[in-house]
């Protein structure tokens, strides 16, 4: 729960980050790697743990950071510039209901009705959100394009699962969550070059602020719920994890004066209740 607290402050230090300073999403995706990498090392290293990789490893671990890290934290933290960050983070939630159908895909895993029940609900609260039953046309505002963003990114995230159970085998999931970050980092600070272009955080302020999302919503939130795992089984911790959008959604509230529509709302709760759902089909 403290993790999902700390993943939750992420849009509201996001949209400061915006506001205050220069700092363009795709830059503020690559520092947040580059903060939260070392500090996710050093704890892995006094461990011992085993950092070597294979070749077929090397270029698996090259699609994994590519789809899971670079596109994902491009995507997503692009959409909180377009969108407000209650929908970001809502939207963002769809990712289980993409992973049951990836995992059906590639992994073969059996479709049960709960997860075919929590992928109906997902996807109706997403809808819901963007604004289709408002009559909203479709990418018609700036608002919606960033919904789709984070629905974009809910899809890369859920590839997570994907590679993490190709990778995650026979290595530890902090030593997998590093390798990802570091091929994520590599490919995304030339695509951060060549599109948005580098920008350097200015001022102490602006520091401050990209290092608290390296450090708290990402390497700590990260670390936290590791421990956790090891007290309780995924399952119950994926549950717990859902302090991140519930806090998200609260912390818009009251530091950015956000309020859902009607649709929003109950698009919302259709989203949250799918995770229960998938919850239940994971037991």
């Amino acid at each position: 729960m403290s993790a999902g607290f700390l993943w939750g402050t992420l849009g509201i230090t996001v949209k400061a980050i915006y506001s205050e300073t220069t700092v363009n999403p795709l830059s503020l995706a690559l520092f947040r790697l580059l903060f939260a990498i070392p500090i996710l090392t050093i704890p892995a290293s006094l461990k011992g743990f085993n950092f070597t990789l294979t070749r077929r490893e090397a270029l698996l671990f090259s699609g994994f950071g590519f789809c899971s890290l670079t596109v994902f934290q491009s995507l997503y933290l692009t959409s909180f510039a377009y969108t407000t960050a209650q929908h970001a983070v809502a939207l963002l939630y769809t990712a289980p209901s993409f992973v049951a159908v990836l995992s059906r895909v590639f992994l073969k895993e059996r479709m049960t009705r709960n997860k075919i029940l929590a992928v109906i609900l997902s996807t109706l609260g997403a809808f819901l959100i963007v604004g289709v039953a408002r009559g909203v046309p479709l990418f018609g505002t700036r608002t919606q394009i960033g919904d789709w963003l984070a629905i974009g990114s809910g899809l890369a995230y859920s590839t997570w699962y994907i590679f993490g159970k190709f990778l995650g085998r026979n290595r530890e999931p902090a030593v997998t969550s590093i390798f990802a970050m570091c091929f994520g980092a590599i490919f995304l600070f030339p695509v951060t070059v060549t599109t948005e272009g580098l920008t350097i955080p200015i001022g102490l302020l602006a520091w401050g602020l990209v290092a608290f999302v390296g450090i708290f919503p990402t390497a700590l939130a990260y670390l936290v719920y590791i421990g956790g795992l090891k007290s309780i089984d995924a399952t119950k911790a994926s549950v717990f994890a859902l302090m991140e959008p519930l806090s998200g959604v609260i912390l818009a509230f009251l530091f950015l004066g956000e309020r859902l529509s009607y649709d929003s709302f109950l698009g919302f709760v259709l989203i949250i209740g799918s995770i229960f759902i998938m919850s239940k089909a994971e037991s």
